[in-house]
């Protein structure tokens, strides 16, 4: 049977992932957009295969450059507090908040296959070497 997946959900379970890592995880707000419209294309690739549909698009807007439904998400998710944003010598960045305990929550009940996400998460946000190991 095939799973709905919204928005909220697909991108709470890309940070889920990222809060795997056992490292605290910086994502840079200029590069933040594309990655997860990369991910979200990914997934749209794939839906068939991983026996989900997503119920939302990740459009850019060609006159904005941007996407309302991609920030939308981003903006839930921070206000949920599994983003955190900091103000950096080079922009914007955001800190990945997730407890694993929670994170592993998530991944538990995910509609989306644990692979297909540590796949799209290992391509589309890379590991940084500002990223700082979790003690």
């Amino acid at each position: 049977m095939t799973r709905i997946v919204t928005s909220d959900e697909f991108v709470t379970l890309i940070l889920a992932t990222l809060a795997m890592r056992g490292k605290k995880v910086q994502l840079r707000d200029t590069e933040l957009d594309q990655s997860f419209q990369d991910a979200y294309e990914d997934l749209a690739r794939r839906e068939t295969d991983l026996w989900v549909s997503s119920n939302f698009t990740f459009f850019t807007d060609p006159l904005h450059g941007n996407s309302t439904k991609r920030r939308r998400a981003i903006v839930w998710a921070r206000d949920r507090g599994f983003l955190e944003p900091e103000q950096g010598r080079r922009g914007l960045k955001y800190l990945v908040q997730m407890l694993p305990e929670l994170a592993d929550r998530f991944l538990a009940k995910s509609s989306i296959a644990p692979d297909f996400l540590r796949g799209v998460v290992a391509e589309r946000f890379p590991e940084r070497s500002s990223d700082q190991v979790v003690a």
